[in-house]
């Protein structure tokens, strides 16, 4: 059973490499497997039936027919002249080799679905330590941190295909914070691949951020029609400039769209990224209970219909109102601000 887990285990690392993971990796590993086990297993009874005199000492075999035996209840059926199937299957020629590759096969599928069952270790939405390229729900294990090369990684990573459409993503009830990582909650281009261009935003119609906290924020790179900013902030700086042009961002088609919810977890941050260069579209983003213990929320390229941050929120470092926990920089274009954000001492661990 080892060498079996370790063959297949093979099979996906293999294909892994040549680039095709998560679920058609799953569905491509099973049928690599289950059709080698038959040819393998067909190629043994082919074997068997050559040599069957040596097996069975020359006593030839004779197979034409097999029929289920009888069952007591039968004769019951038979006086009441009630009807019932009869069974007759042919293990002659052809049709008996077509119908033993076809049972070897079934039975080759049934034990390999238990097995990766048991074994397959592939994230699934919205398990942390993976990366996710919604709207696929099947993710990539991560590596660990660079910060903490020798801890497995817990970060929630959310990558964005291109032109992807979703109708809703939900972050509720989430704790974040790994100590030696600088952000908590962040909104990124893909810089491994260097994502570029005018078009290279998530898109959304709605942000709406509550009952959340961090010990420090730093937002830029936006385009807002509507900002209404009222957390409480333990010193902010508000830099956002004011662009009558800023476009009101529409997304209420649900067509070709799905709702993704992360809730009740404890991750060591999330990323949202951006993977392509046309960027992809959200009709809703909502953080509910969204608490971090260390690090920032570095949220940038974005373009947004509206976003409410109101007074369920707290930001602070505890270093005082005179210095800023909260930033809004003046890369931040938007049409309509309302701040009645509060400074108040505020220490968020």
């Amino acid at each position: 059973m080892l060498a079996i887990g370790g063959g297949i285990q093979t099979v996906q690392d293999w294909l892994a490499v040549i680039g095709i993971t998560g679920m058609w990796g799953l569905l491509l590993t099973a049928f690599i497997t289950v059709g080698a086990a038959t040819v393998v297993t067909a190629g043994l009874l082919c074997l068997l039936w050559k040599y069957r005199g040596k097996v069975v000492r020359d006593h030839d075999l004779q197979l034409s027919k097999f029929a289920a035996p009888g069952f007591p209840g039968m004769s019951f059926l038979n006086a009441l002249r009630i009807p019932h199937p009869k069974y007759k299957i042919e293990l002659s020629g052809m049709r008996g080799v077509t119908l033993t590759l076809g049972v070897v096969a079934v039975g080759f599928a049934l034990a390999f679905t238990f097995v990766i069952v048991a074994t397959d270790d592939t994230p699934v939405w919205p398990e942390s330590g993976a990366e996710y390229a919604l709207p696929d729900i099947f993710g990539d294990k991560l590596e660990p941190d660079p910060e903490t090369p020798s801890q497995a990684s817990q970060t929630l990573r959310v990558g964005f295909k291109d032109k992807s459409r979703l109708d809703k993503v939900v972050f509720k009830n989430m704790d974040l914070g790994k100590a030696d990582l600088t952000n908590s909650f962040q909104v990124m281009r893909n810089s491994t691949t260097g994502v570029t261009g005018s078009a290279a935003y998530l898109w959304i119609g709605e942000i709406i951020i509550k009952n959340s906290s961090a010990p420090t924020l730093a937002w830029d790179n936006m385009d807002v029609g509507t900002m209404t900013l009222g957390a409480k902030v333990d010193g902010h700086t508000q830099e956002i400039q004011f662009d009558q042009t800023v476009p009101e961002v529409i997304i209420d088609s649900d067509r070709g769209s799905g709702t993704y919810t992360a809730q009740d977890g404890a991750v060591d941050r999330i990323i949202l990224q951006i993977n392509g260069t046309n960027g992809a579209s959200i009709g809703v983003l909502e953080i509910d209970d969204v608490d971090a213990s260390v690090g920032a929320w570095d949220w940038d390229y974005i373009k947004a219909g509206s976003i409410t941050m109101d007074n369920t929120n707290e930001f602070g470092n505890g270093t005082g109102i005179d210095s800023a926990s909260a930033t809004f920089g003046t890369g931040i274009s938007s049409r309509q601000v309302t701040d009645t954000m509060t400074d108040v001492p505020i220490s968020v661990r």
